[in-house]
């Protein structure tokens, strides 16, 4: 929705305008509902709780519920500037809700708030906002985003993997000491297990964060870009990102091709810090614990890869692959230690999407996704899923998909070796249904 404003308008934006320079301003936003079925294991007789099938009324977080606001003003000839707002606005997230609770509550995002100059030497952006990089492992000609993202934990995050019972998966060495304590603790499932989102992770690049950032002209079929900002609560996560975006005409169709590179350092470091804290990298905080991993500062991380995208003019046959690391630095005693399986300094996610659009009306997609070693060595979350999409106008879309995730540890002895594990988790099998309407 679109409405051309005179200087009175344009004051709002604090930009002068005469009449010939009259600010457009962009209102727009959607509403994204699904219902998504989940079967995953649990019940109440066993290591969970409710029913092993729930359904839940949610936001697709895929493309979650949201309003937005923007302007452009010509200021001279070829030079442009702008504005941008974009709120989420959505209760019941789909990466938030389980079977303990099923009503999460409304919750606001600031997805951006930014302002930008466009001009024949590139474009500068300054303000909350994507990174250099961010999405350059997303590229996708599938049509099937809405269902079959990229980052499968947006949909079932929360969930978590049924814990097979033990003794089963325990094995006592023999001619040795009494094993140690079992860490897997049955009767609290939802303190030791894993979720999707523990699982699965496409490694976005940092996601939106502060940062200003700099888009090139179009070198032949290249946009370059890079940032540079803050992440984290108090602001002291450096972040800066480089990014290559392209889209090509190639023989038989079109290409989309990205690349990106993003290095976090986290300087949480205080002198009068509580030297008991452990910072855990999967929940991305500190806990206070003399008997963990003693360290006042959050590692460096460093994140990179890409993603191409192969459509098909005539048949409407595409083809997606991605391919994104997260190097994470580790201290000593992390990297070494053996009582809860040694943690991961690699974590890699491989994906490839096959779908088919035969017009700008359906769209369907078989995908694979995997993200090895995520928090620890050897282990594997994995998801297999199809999905399709019904848009008979490009304000509407109708769409359902099914997959099925797992998650694979291996097995790992305790660091005398008298006891080693070997757990072993229930799949769990999601079908999302929904309608998104855009305005």
């Amino acid at each position: 929705m679109r409405f051309s404003k005179s200087i009175l308008a344009a004051g709002l934006f604090s930009i002068a305008a005469s009449p010939t320079q009259a600010l457009e301003v962009e209102v727009g936003g959607q509403v994204n509902r699904a219902i998504m079925f989940a079967k995953d294991g649990y019940n109440a007789d066993q290591l969970g709780l409710g029913s092993d099938q729930e359904f839940y009324h949610v936001d697709n977080r895929n493309s979650p519920t949201r309003f937005n606001i923007g302007g452009t003003q010509r200021i001279i000839e070829g030079w442009t500037a702008g504005a941008l707002i974009e709120v989420g606005v959505f209760a019941n997230a789909s990466n938030d809700v389980d079977p303990a609770q099923k009503n999460t509550g409304p919750e606001i995002d600031e997805r951006i708030t930014d302002v930008f100059v466009d001009s024949p030497y590139g474009k500068l952006t300054l303000g909350m906002g994507e990174g250099a990089a961010y999405d350059a492992g997303r590229r996708d000609y599938s049509g099937t985003g809405v269902i079959s993202f990229r980052n499968p934990s947006l949909i079932g995050g929360e969930l978590r993997f049924k814990l097979k019972p033990f003794p089963s998966s325990v094995r006592r060495r023999p001619n040795r000491t009494p094993p140690e304590t079992n860490p897997f603790d049955e009767a609290d499932p939802f303190g030791n297990e894993v979720s999707i989102s523990g699982s699965i992770r496409d490694y976005n690049f940092d996601g939106r964060h502060q940062r200003i950032r700099y888009d090139s002209p179009r070198i032949g079929p290249v946009t370059i870009s890079a940032s540079a900002g803050h992440d984290g609560s108090d602001g002291q996560d450096s972040i800066v990102q480089f990014g290559i975006k392209s889209g090509l005409r190639v023989p038989g169709g079109r290409m989309l091709i990205g690349a990106g590179y993003s290095r976090a350092t986290q300087n949480f470091g205080d002198p009068n810090a509580n030297l008991c804290e452990r910072y855990d990298p999967s929940e991305d905080s500190f806990e206070d614990d003399c008997t963990g991993n003693l360290r006042t500062d959050a590692p460096d991380v460093s994140t990179y890869g890409g993603s191409v995208s192969y459509f098909h003019s005539d048949t409407g046959l595409n083809l997606t692959l991605a391919a994104v690391n997260r190097a994470e630095d580790l201290t000593e005693e992390e990297a070494t230690d053996t009582f809860d399986a040694t943690n991961s300094e690699l974590g890699q996610f491989r994906y490839v999407k096959f779908g088919y659009r035969p017009n700008r009306t359906h769209a369907f997609d078989i995908h694979y996704g995997e993200t090895r070693d995520r928090n620890k060595n050897d282990e594997k979350g994995s998801v297999v899923g199809v999905g399709y999409v019904y848009s008979p106008t490009d304000l509407f879309d109708a769409y359902a998909g099914a997959k099925v995730h797992s998650h694979e540890r291996a097995e790992w002895c305790t660091t005398s070796g008298n006891t080693c594990y070997a757990p072993q988790f229930e799949d769990i099998t999601i079908v999302t249904t929904g309608l998104r309407v855009k305005f």
